[in-house]
């Protein structure tokens, strides 16, 4: 395992600093992690997803465990969908999943209405967590709350595989009339409200960061024309109005290969990006890395998973080689890491990014 350096900032006060390309102590280390928390402390996974004092205990603890910079306190995709209607399963060994959508029709979307994050679905689970691990953290740490992305969350509205089918009918412009698009879009305005006023409850729980995932929005899902068609407008909608509410640390996540779209992920509003392990950072780097800050990219499966703290660490430093120069780049998982990863691999990352400083500018 790497050599620590004398460090001399909080976790929380090196997150900020990096965020503001301000001088740090080390590299910035903040794999995203949720199930393995539970699974490492002895909490019930169950409690973990239902009980906030559980997901904060778990996460919390992990953190002291592992050592990383950010606490990520979430554990699914469903908690704002339940507030519009959602239907999910609560099983003793799998995180929530949709069962029922609250609409059988796309048209139906204009029957829904935006719920209250303080009230509605596993919101206020989430937020009460955010505000029990704030309590147990103090200035310490950095946390990042949940948040799931508008064309994801609107997507659960008449479930996933449906709604990929209407998106796909409109951009083969088999909507004669324009009444699919309209409904795809009403739907999206929604999922977006949303998810503003939910993160604004996250920040004034006390996050550092507040997340917005939207994965569905994937180009190994769609195409860069639809992400830029029908996600793009509405992550840009929500961080605008998140920065509107003051909220300068807003990360945007989404999974798979985004070559393609860099720069328009760079062009949302996003302070940050999560840059999953199948885009190059150093590609990621040189077309967007003066605008906005990048994370990643460990491999979650090939390494963190199934590798051993040797080929973690060889990992961690080919990604701040390639992406820490002058700063702009925290140490990453990419996405989040498996439920299973051995708690050494974790700590090699965590380890192998607290070991460095940043290169200087090239």
């Amino acid at each position: 395992m790497p050599t620590q350096l004398v460090t001399t900032l909080t976790s929380r006060d090196r997150v900020l600093a990096a965020i503001r390309r301000q001088p740090t102590d080390c590299v910035v280390a903040m794999p995203y992690m949720y199930d393995i928390a539970p699974i490492n402390t002895g909490v019930a996974l169950r409690d973990y997803y239902t009980n906030p004092a559980a997901l904060a205990h778990a996460q919390v603890a992990f953190q002291a465990m592992a050592g990383q910079d950010v606490i990520a306190i979430g554990a699914d995709n469903f908690y704002i969908a339940e507030g519009f209607g959602c239907k999910t399963t609560r099983s003793e060994d799998e995180v929530p999943s949709l069962v029922e959508p609250p609409c059988s029709d796309l048209m139906q979307v204009y029957d829904l209405a935006v719920p209250d994050p303080h009230t509605d679905g596993r919101m206020p689970v989430m937020l009460e967590a955010l505000r029990l691990a704030r309590q147990a953290v103090g200035d310490a740490v950095a946390l990042r709350s949940p948040g799931t992305g508008p064309f994801a969350l609107a997507s659960y509205f008449i479930g996933s595989q449906e709604w990929l089918m209407e998106v796909g009918m409109v951009e083969g412009g088999l909507d004669e009339g324009g009444e699919k698009e309209a409904a795809l879009h009403h739907a999206l305005g929604l999922a977006s409200d949303a998810l503003i006023a939910f993160g604004k409850a996250c920040w004034d729980a006390g996050a550092d960061i507040l997340h917005c995932g939207d994965s569905l929005a994937s180009c190994n899902v769609i195409s860069p024309h639809t992400f830029q068609r029908f996600s793009f407008p509405y992550l840009q909608k929500v961080f605008s109005a998140w920065a509107d509410y003051g909220i300068d640390r807003k990360l945007l996540h989404i999974c798979g290969n985004s070559t393609k779209v860099l720069e328009l992920y760079a062009a949302t509003g996003a302070d940050m990006v999560e840059i999953d392990h199948a885009v190059d950072l150093r590609v990621a780097k040189q077309r967007i890395g003066d605008k906005i800050i990048l994370i990643g990219n460990v491999h979650t499966v090939e390494e963190l998973l199934q590798g051993t703290p040797e080929t973690v660490t060889a990992a961690a430093n080919r990604c701040i080689d390639h992406a820490g120069a002058g700063g702009g780049f925290m140490l990453g998982s990419g996405c989040i890491v498996p439920r299973y990863t051995p708690l050494e691999n974790v700590q090699a990352m965590v380890a192998a990014a607290h070991s460095r400083t940043y290169p200087p500018a090239g």
